[in-house]
């Protein structure tokens, strides 16, 4: 199982180049290269055959302006510079929105037009701007890497509710104009398409439709929109299950914001996820972009899940075993639960440990059978639920409510242990 990491913040860099060893490639949003092309670039560029691909970000177009736009009421800088690289007419488009209005399909531009321009863009993003005058102060600082292409052209796609939506049709549309722009051009490259869709309104009819259109590509990633794997149904791991194996009988496929949960659809032949450090495990297409910060948070091996510092203090008192072994918290737990604390000091060392932990995770999903991880997580619930349930919420805004528990291990259980056909 490859594990991608998607590039979210300019203080993930330092965190990426010491954990090269344990990720298998990049995910590189398009507004935040084209804000900050110079150093992103320059960033990725680096790396000796680090693959990367990026992601066009096409479903901002069907956000509302109150969305896109930033206390001035323009039009938010990231976006207006990646809808210039698109297409001339979108930054207006976007601006001349009324309030509480969204583009219609009608006013998405040219197909050919708009494809042939993403196509540039994200070919040329890391090999052309890495060379640039502007970019000689990034060069001097990561190193002046190889020029390089992405492992894939990412198609422009739109969220959809079901195969009878209009913006399902749009994206089917824009798939095979790209992959036409593609076989026309000398690169090389082979197109991915990104399915934008909701695991609860997945059913078998819409399976067979999707598996019928996309057929004739070799790479898909799928986005479930908001997948929060601590709330998410055993019904909709299901239907996830079942797209991703009829997906994987004619393609290579992989799994934009994912977590632990749907690692274990390896089993059904996904090949990769990927997800920030620390963050976007899941999304919601109602969440713009770089809105809010991010939690400073540990993760909890055996709960395959988050945990506030705070949280993770009272759980490790209660329960030393819980503490990881990773060589991250070895280094700075040393088996002494009072030592959280110093992961308050240097949150880098969070971002560590997860990585390496999910590393490990990874590793081990293709060396163990679905029918232990089944019981695996039974047990855990078995043997930490109660406990865990009854401790107090330090976090909690109302006082002398309790932690939640472990209730989600279950329902992953529900969803995870019947076999797809």
């Amino acid at each position: 199982m490859d594990v991608n990491l998607r590039f979210g913040m300019q203080r993930d860099k330092e965190i990426i180049r010491d954990l090269a060893d344990k990720i298998n490639g990049l995910v590189i949003p398009a507004h935040i290269l084209a804000y900050q092309a110079a150093p992103t670039s320059v960033f990725v560029a680096s790396f000796k055959n680090m693959p990367y691909i990026i992601d066009p970000m096409t479903f901002l177009l069907q956000h509302s302006r109150e969305d896109l736009v930033n206390d001035s009421d323009e039009l938010r800088k990231s976006i207006d510079k990646m809808c210039n690289e698109y297409h001339p007419s979108l930054s207006d488009l976007l601006s001349n929105l009324s309030a509480g209005s969204r583009l219609n399909l009608g006013s998405i531009p040219n197909q050919q037009e708009l494809c042939e321009n993403i196509y540039k863009t994200q070919i040329g993003s890391v090999a052309d701007k890495s060379v640039t005058k502007k970019a000689e102060k990034y060069i001097k600082r990561y190193g002046r890497g190889m020029a390089t292409l992405p492992r894939l052209v990412v198609s422009p796609y739109f969220y959809f509710n079901s195969t009878d939506d209009p913006w399902y049709g749009l994206s089917l549309e824009l798939s095979r104009t790209m992959k036409n722009v593609c076989d026309a051009n000398s690169e090389s490259l082979e197109v991915g398409v990104i399915l934008f869709l909701s695991a609860d309104k997945i059913n078998d009819g819409m399976i067979q439709q999707i598996s019928s259109d996309y057929a004739s590509f070799k790479h898909i990633l799928v986005w479930f929109d908001d997948f929060n794997e601590s709330g998410v149904s055993s019904n909709s791991i299901i239907n996830a299950r079942k797209l991703i194996k009829r997906l994987a009988d004619f393609s290579c496929v992989e799994v934009l914001y994912g977590g632990y949960l749907l690692m274990t659809s390896a089993y059904e032949g996904l090949s990769a996820i990927s997800h920030g450090i620390l963050y976007s495990l899941n999304k919601s297409f109602a969440i713009t972009p770089g809105v809010g910060g991010v939690p400073e948070r540990y993760y909890i091996p055996k709960f395959k899940a988050f945990r506030s510092l705070s949280q993770t203090d009272l759980i490790l008192h209660r329960h030393t075993e819980l503490i990881c072994d990773c060589e991250i918290c070895q280094d700075v737990m040393q088996g002494n639960p009072d030592r959280i604390v110093l992961f308050a000091d240097e949150p880098e060392r969070l971002r560590q440990h997860f990585i390496t932990v999910r590393r490990n995770e990874a590793d081990c999903i293709g060396n163990t059978d679905r029918d232990n991880i089944v019981v695996e997580l039974r047990d855990t619930y078995q043997t930490y639920h109660e406990s865990i349930s009854l401790l107090p919420n330090p976090d909690a805004v109302v006082s002398r409510s309790n932690m939640s528990g472990l209730e989600y291990l279950n329902r992953w259980a529900d969803g995870i242990e019947p076999n797809i056909r």
